[in-house]
């Protein structure tokens, strides 16, 4: 039980120190344009996002060393790929137009009402892709994944679902939590502010996507992979000790 309560803690800090990526800013957009139930489906998307690359990278993890790991996820067309899916996305919400059901003005107040919203299944589908072709994410759960592989022990694969299972209950919940409290800004916003909203969303979205092709320079990439390795490093020390 105590493995599930510190996947719990893991997936907490995930959440309030490491979402501050596209999928969250994208997650706000769609809470503030379509709602609270509306946006849930991208929580849902990027929690499946998470499952499957933990999957993959428990898969993967058998077979290549970490450090290669890590490698392979700096490569810059790996983290090329990523930035043109994040700015495709910024793209898309800087052009993103409030479509009512009946004619407002843009001075008005948001009625959720009159807001055309997209099929529930093309918002999952948006934050499973945002959320799955982020470097960044990958990286964050190739690390955690480093703990039961590093070091001569191993957890065995009961322990490893519970933690897993903890991390990710509590990044679902959180996510919705984020939701909820975003949707809550409709009853006092007007259309030309979530117009306004909507760019400047967009434009975080393309900065991303820009910091992510700097970072593929040689400074910022033996930096990276530096310090990814002396995570690695500091986490297989710690769960040394937590073994004694």
């Amino acid at each position: 039980m105590i493995i599930f309560l510190l996947g719990i803690l893991g997936g907490i800090a995930l959440s309030l120190f490491f979402s501050f990526g596209p999928a969250f800013f994208s997650q706000l957009q769609a809470s503030i344009h379509y709602g609270f139930r509306n946006a849930v489906p991208f929580a849902y998307g990027i929690s499946t996002s998470d499952i499957l690359i933990v999957a993959l990278l428990l898969l993967i993890s058998n077979h290549i060393p970490p450090e290669d790991l890590i490698t392979i996820l700096n490569n810059r067309w790996v983290i090329y790929v990523g930035a043109a899916v994040v700015a495709s996305f910024g793209l898309y919400t800087m052009f993103l137009k409030t479509r009512h059901t009946t004619e407002s003005k843009e001075t008005d107040r948001i009625n959720f009402q009159n807001v055309q919203v997209p099929s529930r299944l093309s918002i999952y589908f948006r934050g499973l892709v945002l959320n799955f072709f982020n470097p960044v994410i990958w990286l964050y759960w190739a690390t955690i994944v480093t703990i039961f592989i590093c070091g001569e022990e191993s957890f065995s694969l009961g322990e490893r679902y519970l933690f897993f299972g903890g991390v990710l209950s509590a990044t679902l919940s959180l996510d919705i939590l984020k939701c909820k409290l975003a949707s809550l800004l409709q009853r006092i916003i007007t259309y030309r502010f979530l117009k306004v909203f909507n760019k400047i969303v967009g434009l975080i979205l393309i900065g991303f996507a820009l910091f992510m092709v700097i970072s593929t320079s040689s400074y910022y990439n033996g930096n990276n992979n530096q310090k990814s390795k002396e995570m690695i490093e500091g986490i297989t020390h710690m769960r040394h000790n937590t073994r004694k």
